[in-house]
């Protein structure tokens, strides 16, 4: 399963948001797309689907910027996903039961169980633990 450039750069922006985290200090968009390599044009328009579900706030004005609206202990990956895509985690249509397993059937079957196997690992992970994660990456490789 390959990750849309749209999520990918959308929880890119939130653990960024997240490893910042300093309660209501917003962070400047441009020091977003610097940090993440995010295009300020697309990084825009996807804090603007993330502060549509509650999960980032905007401040407007010279010190302006975005910050996360709950702590990161409180945002879990899922969120950030179904905010961006609903459908990578959404579930599977399941077909109009006949009584009897049909290869159809069967396959809706095991995309369901993947999709609920995904989304339960996603919202295991919140955005404080991969923040955390990626400090301590960091401060092991600068040792």
């Amino acid at each position: 399963m390959k990750l849309p450039a749209k999520v990918n750069y959308a929880l890119r922006a939130t653990l960024e948001l997240a490893a910042r985290y300093k309660g209501e200090v917003p962070i400047s968009i441009e020091i977003i797309s610097k940090a993440q390599k995010i295009p300020k044009n697309f990084l825009t328009q996807l804090l603007i689907r993330l502060k549509s579900a509650d999960i980032v706030v905007s401040h407007r004005g010279v010190s302006g910027g975005y910050f996360l609206k709950r702590h990161p202990s409180q945002i879990n990956v899922a969120d950030v996903v179904k905010a961006i895509d609903d459908a990578i985690i959404g579930s599977v249509n399941q077909p109009k039961a006949s009584g009897r397993i049909d290869a159809n059937k069967l396959i809706s079957e095991i995309w369901e169980d993947v999709n609920r196997a995904a989304r339960k690992r996603l919202e295991e992970l919140s955005l404080e633990s991969l923040a955390l994660k990626l400090r301590n990456e960091q401060m092991n490789y600068y040792i």
